[in-house]
């Protein structure tokens, strides 16, 4: 098997495991507005040159997955697929001078650096997040708590975002 689809296929099973065992326990534990989402970072570190149509079906394959986990029928798959939409989008905003190279395979501090990666790292999440809470509220009435929601949300997936960076080292 090639190592891209083996490490891709790694990092889908991990996320979704600790998504649906860990974070989840973790979020209704700790009250309303505490969500704990980092299955979103798949999708950012699936390859750049991905077209961007296997970039959606696989971000709904994930989004499906997770709202079997969390019985949120289309919730996830909805945010899953819109922030795989947006990524190309949000990397050609912060793609490097000359373009994404054949050997830049993944948006990863390793290719692009800190600084540009938790950049691309932010926006990407705060595009998911949004989504999320808006199709979940289902109304903008709510959207001082879909603000609120998004922006503890995203805080709290930069954070894991740059743990689980630090601790992988993906190349």
């Amino acid at each position: 098997m090639n190592n891209v689809i083996l490490s891709n296929v790694l990092r889908f099973l991990g996320l979704y495991l600790a998504q649906t065992l860990v974070f989840k326990q973790a979020s209704s534990a700790i009250g309303t507005y505490f969500h704990i989402i980092a299955y979103p970072i798949f999708v950012l570190l699936l390859p750049v040159m991905i077209p961007t149509s296997a970039a959606i079906l696989v971000g709904a394959l994930m989004g499906v997955m997770i709202d079997f986990a969390y019985d949120t029928p289309g919730v996830h798959t909805s945010a899953s697929a819109f922030s795989a939409f947006c990524r190309p989008l949000i990397l050609a905003i912060f793609e490097p001078k000359g373009g994404f190279a054949g050997k830049d395979p993944v948006p990863s501090p390793h290719h692009v650096g800190w600084q540009t990666f938790l950049q691309v790292a932010a926006v990407y999440f705060f595009a998911h997040l949004f989504w999320y809470f808006s199709v979940s509220e289902f109304t903008f009435v709510y959207f001082g708590s879909i603000s609120l929601k998004t922006i503890i949300a995203l805080a709290v997936s930069m954070v894991l975002t740059g743990i689980y960076m630090s601790l992988f080292r993906t190349k």
